[in-house]
């Protein structure tokens, strides 16, 4: 495994970032990281949002890990754990929620009104901390997921293809992926699956077990088409 993980992690390495050979390796490395055993759980209701938040840092500080004894196994699940503990430990925190926006207003040395990133130092500057590349760098990916997220919602709303509404249960064709999106996902707040079931006379099992099983995976293949990385 040690010799596995070494592999990947020079492969994700070597090329630069943003690439698509980047991309690819890294999606193997998380994908093996993720099987193995020992990454912390814990019994918070937003553990995988913590969860996430930590396969986000280990894509962009992966290149950084050293390994240590008694093996590199070890030592990347103990370099994962240390950051999830603490994004854990953010969940018991009241002010956790608290959401940081760089177009936050604020002023600058002048007096002038003006934004956190307007203020940011240039990313290229060598005086640059890390902190705020991370702040940039988490700026960028919050947009890019924003641009996705559009281009998601626009496909399930026109469904052009007719892939959402091709999807559905042998005996009720009203109940069909595109139906179940928009309301499981597009419309806020969303509309619970007993009172959909009920309009479409269709038990909750059913209608949830083809919502898991089919809709699903059929809006994860759509991301991924549009450039969502897990």
């Amino acid at each position: 495994m040690d010799e596995q993980l070494q592999k990947l992690i020079g492969e994700v390495c070597r090329y630069p970032d943003p690439s698509l050979e980047r991309q690819k390796a890294l999606n193997k490395l998380l994908m093996l990281i993720q099987q193995l055993p020992g990454i912390y759980k814990s019994s918070h209701p937003d553990y995988l949002e913590a969860l996430n938040l930590t396969w986000e840092w280990v894509s962009r500080k992966i290149c950084t890990f050293e390994a240590r004894s008694p093996s590199l196994q070890q030592s990347l699940i103990i370099w994962i754990n240390g950051f999830l503990k603490w994004r854990i430990k953010d969940l018991y925190t009241p002010d956790s929620n608290y959401t940081f926006s760089l177009d936050r207003p604020t002023r600058n040395e002048e007096g002038d009104e003006t934004t956190l990133l307007n203020i940011l130092p240039d990313p290229q500057s060598p005086t640059m901390t890390l902190d705020l590349l991370d702040l940039k760098i988490a700026q960028i990916q919050e947009a890019q997921r924003q641009s996705i997220g559009k281009r998601i919602k626009q496909y399930i709303e026109q469904d052009k293809e007719g892939k959402l509404t091709a999807s559905h249960p042998r005996k009720n064709s009203e109940c069909h992926c595109q139906l179940l999106a928009m309301r499981l996902l597009v419309q806020n707040p969303p509309h619970k699956i007993a009172d959909i079931a009920r309009e479409l006379n269709i038990s909750n099992q059913t209608l949830y077990s083809h919502w898991k099983s089919h809709c699903l995976p059929l809006l994860r293949e759509i991301a991924i088409n549009y450039g969502y990385e897990k």
